[in-house]
């Protein structure tokens, strides 16, 4: 195995890195680009190496990242947890893990598609799910692909990537997506993974206040953990708030705001090593019993009890 990078690890104790978009450089390349929606690499080309990129520091990146493995092999860190994945895999990073690539083996080959929220969003509501990196935050997969499942991907993402790189013509940006729609479930029976389904329509100004409770959600929930505090941003009641949520997950707006702080203090304590006193600061608790009282109350668990636990 070679080294990519030599760089020192970047210590995360000191503070809370939100988000970081490491594609967002002058000097990255990309195989192809949808602007702010979706980056292609891949090693069959002149762009940038994904590999040179993440390897530098481990970053907590808000995009979803799938490599498909077709030669070789590369050692990943994610979450401080070191992987090795051979070629015939594919892995599939979902937003808010801290990750970066240690290392890969000379004869290493890949092809890789980075996915913006907006675009996810957009995706698994044409396939029939709800997008929400709440419930999918912290967890990655990786999956052996057949060669028949390697071959399929394959073909997709390389017509995909043709089109991306061609003249603009009617309808290019429907077709890509609905190629992108093709990819995601493909790697969704690949990792045999079960979204969350979507329950109501997709088409409404409803599901539209529903996706725009969500992004607030990941944006303030460090610090906001009232229904007032979100429904008063969309201008409108905290009932009306959660009726929608209910309608669209089978979860009010208050379960939702629980959850999405129990996930970023889980990533403060477990990924960035912050103690029980720095973490409930850095979410604004007022004391850390009453963060130590919060943290129960919604996981049955106290935070000692939960980091012991993965010791």
């Amino acid at each position: 195995m070679s080294q990519i990078s030599q760089s020192p690890r970047r210590s995360y104790n000191s503070r809370y890195v939100e988000y970081v978009d490491v594609f967002k450089q002058k000097d990255v390349i990309p195989s192809a680009v949808l602007k702010d929606e979706l980056l292609l690499f891949d090693s069959t080309d002149e762009s940038t190496s994904l590999i040179a990129m993440l390897s530098e520091k481990p970053n907590k990146v808000y995009q979803k990242i799938n490599i498909y493995i077709t030669q070789g092999e590369m050692q990943l860190v994610i979450n401080e947890k070191e992987e090795t994945v051979p070629a015939g895999h594919l892995v599939t990073i979902m937003p808010e893990n801290t990750t970066f690539i240690k290392s890969a083996s000379d004869d290493f080959e890949y092809f890789a598609t980075i996915i913006y929220p907006k675009l996810s969003s957009l995706i698994y509501t044409d396939i029939g799910y709800t997008y929400s990196n709440a419930r999918m935050s912290l967890r990655h997969f990786v999956s052996v692909l057949s060669d028949e499942q390697m071959q399929k991907v394959s073909g997709i993402y390389h017509e995909m990537k043709r089109d991306m790189n061609n003249a603009d013509y009617e309808f290019k940006e429907t077709y890509i997506r609905c190629l992108m729609n093709a990819l995601i479930i493909e790697n969704i029976n690949i990792h045999q993974y079960n979204p969350m389904l979507l329950q109501g329509n997709s088409n409404s100004r409803q599901y539209d206040m529903y996706c725009r409770f969500l992004s607030l959600l990941n944006k303030h929930s460090n610090e906001q953990r009232t229904v007032h505090y979100y429904a008063n941003l969309m201008g409108i009641s905290s009932k009306y708030l959660s009726f929608v949520c209910i309608s669209y997950s089978q979860k009010n707006a208050s379960t939702w705001i629980d959850e999405a702080v129990i996930q970023k203090a889980k990533a403060l304590m477990v990924v960035h090593r912050y103690s029980f006193s720095e973490t409930s600061n850095a979410l604004h608790f007022p004391t850390v019993s009453s963060f130590s009282r919060f943290f129960k109350r919604v996981t049955g668990i106290t935070p000692k009890a939960y980091v012991k636990s993965l010791a």
